[in-house]
């Protein structure tokens, strides 16, 4: 098959024509891709005037059969055919960190080189975007470090590069790639900057407004400065100027929990006593723990580590902690976290039996609260929906339906069924009337292997219900009036889970 990539190009181009070759991009065979990429660099004129949109999904498309096909592929890329095109690309191009991040998995020094000069003249418009395309030199060890520093060190001025290098920067001196901190003869520089990121927290602290107006600006905003000044207290450590240990102070003052600990580790290495003792309290916070721990055995400070603190237990609850500080989840701590259960047991996608720990979190927001249970050690993860009424099996059984993945497991929404799916339930719907259960409609149809099950809101008692029947077993949860209750998804997970969990875990 051959796939012609000028039809997508140019101010002239048909969103329809582009949309089906885009479709044969994604389905090409991964050895299209070199092919597909020196036709894009012949065709730069025209790339010029295309559409961003159309553009930045032909890089997420060739990105994708680079990473599906043979490394060497990548190797042998031709930087200045990257950099051609990366210099036509259209304003507002999206994904054009993916073109970068290619040309950076070369690893030659002409690669690097060259991927550093494209980043000096134009740096990705966010960090995330950033760190990914700089993250191959830090699992590789086969590329030369003057290809990169200092040049790169020039953009640190650009808020969405100054993290991302920075924490390159602190990698290739931990792992003594480097004699001294690439950014040591810049320490002033980096205390500023950490001033200034400083003085923003605490803006934010005091009014969270200061960051934005609405709730992704603002946290998109905290991310952002939360992952610059973490790197930046890191660097600081690194290079151990004694001259920064006030600057250093005044960050250790935030209420930010990881803030807090990486200037208090900064500190720490330094030998400040205020930073020691500072670091070893906050192990007590779950959210900290587990980074707490990784500086105190690093500084030879293993010792004024309480034992319960290194304990699984302690693990899984750092991890949720941690997970539901992500922007995407809470985006804050939780108030309270506590290990409920502990089970060691077969779980989906692992081959031996592996240590599961249920976590209660709570969150105590003022006049509201919120709390739920959460699966930790196969996986960290807590659902949207209130579980922790549920029985310890049944949570269980919820999360590795959750995490179950099968091409032959699958449930279908009701406008989906097909007349055939459409008899199995009407006998599934009659089946749940035998069993007490009326005015069943259906919600969702799911297959299990050989087995099909559906789920229905239905009446039981008078009382209103979900349940799910495979016409042999069925499960069902009432229907109460308050919110984040279980919902069709969930019973489906709870009903492909307890039989996942019973096969592979047989009772003795």
């Amino acid at each position: 098959m051959t796939i012609e990539l000028e039809p997508l190009l140019g101010p002239s181009a048909d969103p329809a024509v582009a949309g089906l070759i885009l479709r044969q991009v994604g389905s090409a065979n991964p050895e299209m891709a070199t092919a597909l990429l020196t036709q894009l660099a012949a065709n730069a004129d025209q790339l010029r005037q295309s559409d961003p949109a159309i553009v930045g999904a032909l890089l997420r498309g060739l990105h994708l059969l680079f990473l599906k096909g043979d490394p060497q592929a990548v190797a042998e890329l031709d930087p200045l055919a990257l950099a051609t095109i990366d210099e036509a690309l259209p304003k507002d191009c999206l994904n054009r960190h993916l073109l970068l991040h290619l040309l950076v998995m070369v690893r030659t020094a002409p690669a690097l080189t060259t991927a550093v000069e494209r980043l000096r003249a134009e740096p990705p418009r966010n960090w995330e975007a950033s760190g990914q395309l700089l993250s191959p030199l830090m699992q590789h060890r086969d590329w030369t470090v003057e290809a990169i520093f200092p040049a790169i060190l020039d953009t640190l001025a650009h808020p969405s590069m100054a993290s991302p290098v920075l924490d390159l920067a602190n990698f290739i001196t931990r792992e003594k790639l480097v004699d001294k901190h690439p950014a040591a003869d810049r320490t002033a520089a980096l205390a500023s900057l950490l001033a200034g990121v400083t003085s923003r927290l605490e803006r934010f602290e005091a009014d969270p407004r200061s960051l934005g107006d609405d709730i992704p600006t603002v946290q998109a905003r905290l991310a952002e400065a939360v992952a610059l000044s973490v790197s930046l207290c890191d660097a600081l450590g690194l290079v151990g100027q004694a001259t920064t240990i006030p600057r250093l102070t005044e960050t250790m003052q935030l209420t930010h929990r990881r803030v807090q600990t990486e200037a208090a580790g900064a500190l720490a290495r330094m030998g400040d006593p205020t930073g020691i003792e500072k670091l070893i309290s906050l192990v007590s916070e779950p959210v900290a723990r587990l980074r707490v721990i990784a500086y105190a055995d690093e500084l030879g400070l293993s010792d004024r580590i309480a034992d319960h603190y290194r304990s699984q237990e302690s693990d899984a609850e750092a991890n949720m902690a941690l997970w539901l500080s992500q922007p995407s989840q809470m985006g804050i701590p939780p108030t309270e976290v506590e290990t409920l259960d502990r089970r060691h047991q077969y779980w989906p996608g692992y081959e031996r039996p592996i240590d599961c720990f249920l976590v209660r979190f709570h969150y105590d927001l003022g006049g509201r609260s919120y709390s739920n249970v959460g699966i930790s050690g196969p996986v960290t993860f807590a659902l949207a929906n209130n579980v922790a009424d549920l029985p310890i099996d049944d949570i269980y059984a919820i999360y590795a339906g959750w995490h179950a993945d099968h091409q032959q497991i699958f449930a279908i929404a009701p406008e989906h069924i097909n007349d055939v799916q459409r008899r199995l339930v009407t006998r599934l719907a009659e089946h749940a009337i035998r069993a007490g259960y009326f005015s069943p409609h259906l919600e969702l149809f799911g297959c299990f292997f050989e087995e099909e099950a559906a789920v229905f809101r239905a009446f039981r008692d008078d009382k209103s219900c979900r349940v799910i029947t495979d016409g042999l077993e069925s499960i069902h949860l009432p229907l109460v009036d308050r919110p984040r209750q279980p919902d069709a998804g969930d019973l489906w997970n709870l009903y492909k889970g307890r039989k996942i969990l019973r096969t592979f875990n047989p009772l003795d």
